[in-house]
């Protein structure tokens, strides 16, 4: 064989003599094994018994536990979940996808029937039975079935927002994975609407809602601004920083938004990711000072 096989973009490839069987893509070319974690089943299918055995001679495929082998360089975070006894799934799995998801120190992990009961864990539970663990990270569904008894409420909605933001899932594919769900989970669904664009526009959101303020999201107040949260009629609630801000020209912009608003009559507090998610009380004495002011109310100046 005069062909090399690559294992992925930037990892060593196999030279022709390692005799590893060599599977042909439709497009008649070879087929490259990407950087992941297998199990025994997916690469035989893959290679053959032949070629898994030669990968592991050659040390390209690394055992983690029984069934489960590792291609290449794969994340710190998925190597655990393997090696604890199950797959990467709830929270951590949602980040993998690109849910924005609450800051969390641990690996969410969650097992199949029998490593529940002789594993150590721990493990993340979804409502009813749980589910085979056929892949080594849970796709989007499955992990939010987890990460809805894992997350409080807030932290639940803040995900399914971020869901429906970006597009991931409809209302009604993420209705139906909670349909036998308890209450408590419906009715947090119920507070869900997807407009918010980051983690803390919906904490926000829920948070004045929750004191009764007239609250409006992604506002659009002129032609070319949308703002994050309009409280009442004249009062806009900014949320960025750099997590999600993180280039000059963005910043620029919302400080020139901030001077077009002005113009119009609107007031505007702006925050930051850490005033809302680390500093909250403060944060919400000046929004309670702007409303009790009546700054929502009217505008900041006698209009034309």
């Amino acid at each position: 064989m005069s062909n090399l096989w690559t294992l992925g973009i930037g990892y060593p490839q196999i030279p022709a003599t390692a005799r590893i069987p060599q599977k042909r893509a439709q497009s008649g070319g070879m087929e490259p094994i990407r950087h992941g974690i297998y199990t025994t089943a997916q690469l035989i299918s893959m290679v053959g018994g032949e070629g898994l055995a030669e990968l592991i001679r050659l040390q390209y495929a690394r055992r983690l536990r029984r069934g489960w082998y590792q291609i290449g360089n794969v994340s710190h975070d998925l190597v655990t979940a393997i090696r604890r006894g199950g797959v990467l799934s709830c929270v951590s799995a949602l980040e993998h996808h690109g849910v924005w998801v609450p800051k969390h120190p641990d690996v969410h992990v969650r097992a199949d029937s029998w490593a529940t009961r002789h594993r150590k864990g721990p493990f993340c539970r979804q409502f009813g039975r749980p589910a085979p663990t056929l892949e080594s990270i849970d796709d989007l569904p499955t992990a939010i079935r987890h990460a809805a008894r894992c997350l409080d409420t807030e932290g639940f909605v803040v995900a399914c927002d971020s869901i429906l933001n970006r597009g991931l899932m409809t209302w009604d594919q993420l209705e139906y994975q909670f349909r036998a769900a308890p209450t408590a989970i419906t009715r947090a669904l119920g507070r869900c609407n997807g407009e918010a664009e980051s983690g803390p526009e919906t904490m926000a959101r829920l948070r004045l809602i929750d004191l009764r303020m007239p609250v409006r999201i992604q506002v659009q107040v002129t032609d070319d601004d949308r703002v994050d949260i309009v409280i009442g009629d004249w009062l806009i609630i900014e949320i960025d920083g750099w997590e999600y801000h993180g280039d000059r020209k963005s910043f620029q912009h919302d400080r020139t938004r901030d001077r077009r608003t002005f113009q119009i009559g609107y007031h505007t507090l702006r925050y930051t990711y850490d005033d809302i998610v680390f500093d909250w009380a403060r944060s919400l004495g000046d929004i309670q000072s702007a409303v009790a002011a009546g700054l929502h109310t009217r505008p900041n100046r006698r209009l034309a």
